[in-house]
């Protein structure tokens, strides 16, 4: 009788350890990008995807001289119908779980709110929400991924780093994910903001192999800030008006700052500890808001005849730096109020802090938020001069 329970037991979970869900490697196409568009000629929704081709990343072997990436793309009226659709384009069925990147089409956000994009996102099991997210601009998301880099075999990995480099050293351009753009979405208070992309050079050339052999190459670059009022994409935000979004939320890493020393010629001052309060308040049916900015920084480049090691010069460009970044800051929440889109989430402080004033005041917000009285104030301490002390002679 015991051997025979031990037949059955071992019988059962030979059967029932197997690997129900497995997969050959031969049969998947791992997507690492995702790309979703509009084509409104043909009133149809364009999911593009970039996969790995194997035989061409290997770490051992030239390959075949193929592209080292497959980007296709497939249509329908809904986008998991054009996902469905893949069925009809490739032999290898599709694994989501590794997209580093999505890519959202600019006719898309001109036709569709957010929310529409984003919902098959959030109910999907198989793709993450935590995924940085961009902005296509001036040109269709099929051309932006299929740019080929000359620094890494992977396009989509490319402008991830771009990302990443730009948000660490430069400021303007942060990292947004899914899963903040649906807490926007979703919450009170708060409108989203996605970095923009777009294409710099000949688009015929770049997509093909003849980019990777010429010295005039064709590449993507970062492009200002998409803008969006309830779902909506409202415009685009440029230049280094796009700090001030970084800075209000205290994303930014390191920035540089600009200021004069004479009539003619600049010095700059590298930023690269910053902290911000913002305190949103009504006062006389006016909304103000007020924002505290504690900045920290070096003189990275001294183009004046000025000697930094006096107090009074040093304070001197301290009160500059100090006015221009409330430049910065003023220029990027005056754009936001033209567009009547809080993106800095004002309104969610004001949530928070005064419950009954945002309770009378959330239904029309964006009005409010548009002529809001906007006090910025920031002090800017310079702790050194880099390697050096006193300026060449000029």
């Amino acid at each position: 009788m015991r051997n025979r329970l031990s037949f059955i037991f071992i019988f059962l979970f030979a059967c029932l350890s197997g690997c129900s869900n497995y997969k050959e490697l031969n049969g998947i196409s791992i997507v690492v990008g995702l790309g979703i568009d509009y084509n409104p000629s043909k009133d149809l929704y364009e999911v593009v995807y970039q996969s790995i081709n194997p035989s061409e990343n290997t770490a051992q072997g030239a390959g075949s001289g193929a592209t080292p990436i497959v980007t296709y793309k497939t249509t329908g009226k809904t986008l998991s119908e054009a996902a469905m659709n893949t069925s009809n384009v490739i032999s290898r069925q599709n694994i989501y779980s590794h997209i580093e990147l999505v890519i959202i089409g600019e006719k898309l956000a001109k036709k569709e709110s957010l929310n529409f994009i984003f919902d098959v996102f959030e109910r999907n099991a198989s793709s993450r929400v935590n995924v940085p997210v961009l902005m296509a601009r001036n040109s269709d998301v099929k051309t932006i991924m299929d740019i080929l880099p000359s620094n890494d075999k992977i396009p989509v990995r490319t402008i991830l780093g771009k990302i990443k480099n730009a948000s660490d050293s430069l400021g303007e351009h942060g990292i947004i994910k899914i899963y903040e753009i649906i807490e926007n979405l979703t919450g009170l208070g708060s409108e989203v903001a996605i970095s923009g992309i777009s294409v710099l050079g000949n688009k015929e050339t770049g997509t093909t192999k003849a980019n990777l052999e010429t010295m005039r190459k064709t590449y993507v670059k970062l492009d200002g800030m998409a803008v969006f009022r309830r779902g909506k994409f409202v415009g685009w935000v440029d230049g280094k008006k796009t700090k001030s979004l970084q800075i209000i939320k205290n994303k930014i890493k390191k920035t540089n700052l600009r200021i004069h020393c004479n009539k003619k010629r600049y010095n700059s001052v590298m930023v690269n500890r910053l902290n911000s309060d913002s305190n949103v308040d009504i006062k006389n049916n006016q909304v103000v808001i007020t924002i505290k900015t504690n900045t920290y920084g070096y003189i990275s480049e001294l183009l004046c005849n000025k000697d930094i090691s006096k107090k009074k010069i040093k304070k001197e460009y301290e009160r500059k730096a100090e006015r221009e970044l409330e430049k910065e800051i003023k220029e990027g929440i005056v754009a936001a109020q033209k567009m009547k889109s809080d993106v800095f989430g004002f309104g969610e402080i004001l949530h928070y802090k005064h419950l009954s004033k945002w309770n009378k005041s959330k239904h029309h917000w964006d009005e409010l938020f548009s002529q809001a009285k906007v006090n910025v104030h920031v002090h800017m301490d310079i702790e050194g001069t880099g390697m050096r002390i006193k300026p060449y002679p000029y």
